[in-house]
């Protein structure tokens, strides 16, 4: 059983508390799985496997998480989907549940006119030979948390702070930027539901 909530525009670390209780309940047992839907005030984060000379501005606050990834911005009019799921309910390893979530973000770009598309052995979500979405997750025991990043109309200008997963900023884009104008941001959420759903969901309440 699915749960989609949408929590609006929150601070990293708040979203991140909420994961991690929701991871809490379901190692306790707790069936249903959640897709989180948000944007985040601007922040920097770290996964595991970063490296800190992709700090270009050594002045800026960098959260360091245990997922995934090299080094990522979040802000406004960005997507966010966070997904706490037990991989066995969907019998999937982790290189398939990765691979599903960029068909996902690619289904969604295509109701946009957008031709997205992978690229072999860089997780994410490219177009045009640029990255729109960032993909970085987390998993103890099965249970997943952590998910993706799609750039709908953010602020690009910050991501060369950083070398965004290892990447030139140069390569980042947004759907904004393809489309040459702003598109709404909860259209786009409320494609994600809907191609989520086709994805991954059997029943969702």
């Amino acid at each position: 059983m699915w749960k989609i909530k949408k929590l609006g525009k929150i601070e990293y670390l708040k979203a991140l508390e909420y994961q991690n209780h929701l991871v809490k309940l379901k190692k306790d047992g707790l069936e249903d799985n959640f897709l989180l839907l948000l944007e985040h005030y601007p922040v920097f984060t770290m996964g595991k496997g970063a490296d800190r000379n992709n700090i270009l501005d050594k002045n800026i606050p960098i959260i360091i998480i245990n997922r995934g990834g090299d080094l990522t911005y979040h802000g406004p009019d960005q997507l966010i989907g966070y997904i706490i799921m037990d991989l066995k309910s969907q019998n999937l390893d982790v290189h398939q549940y990765l691979r599903k979530i960029e068909d996902l973000i690619i289904e969604v770009l295509k109701e946009i006119d957008i031709q997205a598309y992978k690229v072999e052995k860089l997780t994410g979500v490219w177009a045009n030979n640029k990255k729109l979405a960032s993909i970085g997750i987390g998993v103890k025991k099965g249970i997943t948390m952590h998910g993706f990043a799609l750039n709908v109309n953010p602020d690009l200008s910050n991501f060369s702070k950083i070398n965004p997963c290892g990447l030139n900023s140069n390569l980042i884009s947004s759907i904004k930027e393809l489309k040459k104008s702003s598109i709404s941001l909860v259209n786009i959420e409320n494609l994600v539901i809907e191609k989520f759903l086709d994805i991954f969901a059997e029943e969702i309440k």
